[in-house]
C-alpha cells in the first residue's frame, strides 16, 4: 500500500469517527435498510417460554478451568439446591471459585456470630469479606509461595448462610454435612491438598483442636475412604484485625501463616 493511499484511508477513518461522535452525542442514528425490510420498531417481538431442560447440560459434563465444557449443570452453585441442612437460610453466592492450581482453600464469608459487620456477596468475583482482607491474602500468597492467589480454588465451608447465633455444635454438624461438597470438588478438580482458613476451621472443629493442630499437615479422611493432606491456619480476617491493633502481632501472625502455606505446598508437591 502506497503512503498516499494509506494516508487517504486514515483520513476517511478520522471522518467516520468524527461523525460517529456527533451522532452519539445527538442520539441521531440513521437506519439503512433495503426497501423490502421493515423498520426495527415495526417488527413484532414475540417471546416463547423456554423450558428449563433447554439449558441443561448432559449429566456427565463439567466445566474445566480453561472454560471448556467437561461439570454437571449448576456444579458451581450446587449449594443452592443442597437439602442436607434443614435449618439453612440460603446458599452463599459463588461458593466455589475455580482456579488452575490444585490447592483448595476453604473459608467462610457468612455471618457466624463472631463480631463483624453483616455481609453478603454482591459479585461472583468476591472471595473474602472486604477488599482489604483480599489484598492481605494476596500479599501473603505472593510472599510465601510467589503465586497469584487467584490461581487456586476457593470454596465456602460450610456453603450456606445460617442463623449466626447458632452454637458450636450446630456449626460443627453443618460443616460435617458439607464434607460431601468438599469431596465432590476434590474428585472432579483433582485437588492435591486443602488449606483450611480459620473462618472455616473454628466451625468444623473446636477451638482447642484448631489451636493444637494449627500448622500441622494432617490427613482428611472422607466417607469414601479417600484421603488428602490438609492444614489449618489463621484467617486473613484475623491478620487484618492484628494489623489494626499491633504491628508486632501482625508480623508474627503473617510469618506463621506464610510458614504454614509453604509447608503444605512443599508436601503436596506439584499442584
Amino acid at each position: 500500500m502506497k503512503s498516499t493511499e494509506y494516508k487517504s484511508r486514515l483520513n476517511q477513518l478520522e471522518s467516520i469517527l468524527r461523525d460517529s461522535h456527533f451522532l452519539l452525542q445527538n442520539e441521531n442514528f440513521p437506519i439503512h435498510h433495503f426497501k423490502s425490510e421493515p423498520f426495527p420498531d415495526e417488527i413484532p417481538l414475540v417471546f416463547k417460554a423456554i423450558s428449563k431442560e433447554h439449558f441443561q447440560l448432559p449429566e456427565k459434563t463439567i466445566l474445566s478451568s480453561e472454560g471448556e465444557i467437561v461439570a454437571v449443570d449448576q456444579y458451581l452453585t450446587r449449594n443452592f439446591s443442597c437439602k442436607r441442612c434443614v435449618d439453612r437460610e440460603r446458599g452463599i453466592r459463588s461458593f466455589l471459585q475455580r482456579g488452575r492450581k490444585k490447592l483448595l482453600i476453604l473459608h467462610y464469608s457468612g455471618n457466624s456470630g463472631i463480631k463483624s459487620a453483616s455481609f453478603a456477596k454482591r459479585s461472583n468475583k468476591i472471595i473474602f469479606r472486604t477488599q482489604e482482607i483480599e489484598s492481605l491474602f494476596s500479599e501473603l500468597m505472593q510472599e510465601s509461595i510467589h503465586e497469584n492467589y487467584e490461581e487456586f480454588f476457593y470454596q465456602e465451608y460450610p456453603g450456606c448462610h445460617f442463623n449466626q447465633n447458632s452454637n458450636s455444635g450446630q456449626w460443627q454438624k453443618r460443616s460435617i454435612e458439607c464434607d460431601s461438597q468438599i469431596l465432590e470438588t476434590v474428585i472432579k478438580e483433582d485437588i492435591k491438598a486443602i488449606l483450611v482458613l480459620g473462618s472455616s476451621a473454628i466451625l468444623r472443629w473446636d477451638q482447642e483442636f484448631c489451636r493444637a493442630n494449627q500448622g500441622k499437615v494432617m490427613s482428611w479422611n472422607f466417607a469414601n475412604q479417600m484421603k488428602i493432606p490438609f492444614l489449618i491456619t489463621r484467617s486473613p480476617e484475623a491478620l487484618s484485625f492484628a494489623k489494626s491493633k499491633s504491628e508486632e502481632e501482625y508480623l508474627k501472625i503473617s510469618s506463621e501463616m506464610k510458614d504454614h502455606i509453604k509447608k503444605l505446598i512443599n508436601l503436596a508437591g506439584d499442584i
